[in-house]
């Protein structure tokens, strides 16, 4: 039902689209706060184009497996040309209208534009903002809407799924922050994006527990739940990886930032975290799957 190329097209969809709504709910913020010098404005619009590029690199990755994963060019063109009141035509507007506004917003920030001012910007990342949130939740419903697969048809996935490529967009932003110039300057803001990062975390565990409550009460999914977690299956990938390491390790880790107050750069747990949302996706589509 689903191959190795849709199962990168969900990930790398959500992590894109979670980048792209840190970094303009980032820059919302940031270009409203009255207290910020030169200086910091200057490190943030380069953060912020990275984020951009990143994200827009990351879209165009998730765009390319789809178009693997069809096969011949004319099925995508028809996905546009006849679309069709359908989980995946919505889809692949919403990928469309990721990408354009998010090619735009990187040009706008790279380039210099002159005709391109900043309410045009703010006008592209409040349409940023919202593409990107839907994308996001695309990618759950899409697969939480199938009702053939009783694991997957369950409410928890697409809350899931919003979550975990959250989590993934505020990791990546996290990584893409430590190579930034005079990124120190923006400290005290990353501190309160990892305090962010943190309940999105919480929230995470919350709702991968409901969703493992809630196939362990329809006895149609009991299959595939013992699939995820046989120790000869996969249950190594999904209690050591996704759980032990892609959830617990940066959620501890996020927990001892905040009680210290100190902001501590750990890449390897933000990478540990996005493998974290790419092993949550192999597991749920491949228990199911079986």
């Amino acid at each position: 039902m689903f191959g190795t190329l849709v199962v990168l097209y969900l990930f790398l969809g959500g992590c894109g689209a979670g980048i792209m709504f840190v970094t303009a709910i980032w820059s919302f913020a940031f270009h409203r706060s009255v207290r910020r010098s030169q200086a910091q404005t200057k490190a943030f619009d380069d953060l912020k184009a990275r984020c951009f590029g990143a994200g827009f690199v990351v879209l165009c990755l998730a765009a390319l497996c789809l178009l693997l994963d069809l096969g011949r060019p004319e099925r995508v063109f028809m996905l546009f040309t006849r679309p069709t009141l359908s989980i995946l035509s919505f889809g692949s507007f919403t990928l469309l209208a990721n990408l354009l506004v998010a090619g735009f917003l990187l040009a706008a920030n790279v380039l210099y534009i002159p005709f391109v001012h900043a309410p045009a910007r703010k006008v592209g990342e409040a349409v940023c903002a919202v593409a990107s949130l839907l994308m996001m939740g695309y990618t759950g419903v899409y697969v939480g809407s199938i009702e053939a697969v009783a694991l997957w048809f369950n409410v928890a996935v697409p809350v899931l799924f919003v979550l975990s490529s959250l989590s993934a967009g505020l990791s990546s932003v996290f990584v893409l922050s430590a190579f930034g110039r005079d990124v120190r300057l923006l400290d005290d803001r990353l501190l309160l994006l990892h305090r962010c990062h943190l309940v999105v975390l919480a929230l995470e565990a919350v709702a991968l527990v409901a969703f493992v409550g809630l196939a362990y009460l329809d006895p149609f999914a009991h299959e595939s739940l013992a699939m995820l977690f046989d120790p000869e299956g996969l249950g190594p990938w999904f209690v050591v990886g996704l759980v032990g390491l892609g959830l617990l390790v940066p959620l501890a880790s996020e927990g001892f930032m905040m009680a210290a107050r100190r902001l501590l750069r750990l890449l390897p747990v933000d990478v540990l975290c996005i493998a974290g949302g790419l092993l949550l996706r192999f597991c749920v589509v491949w228990s199911g799957m079986h």
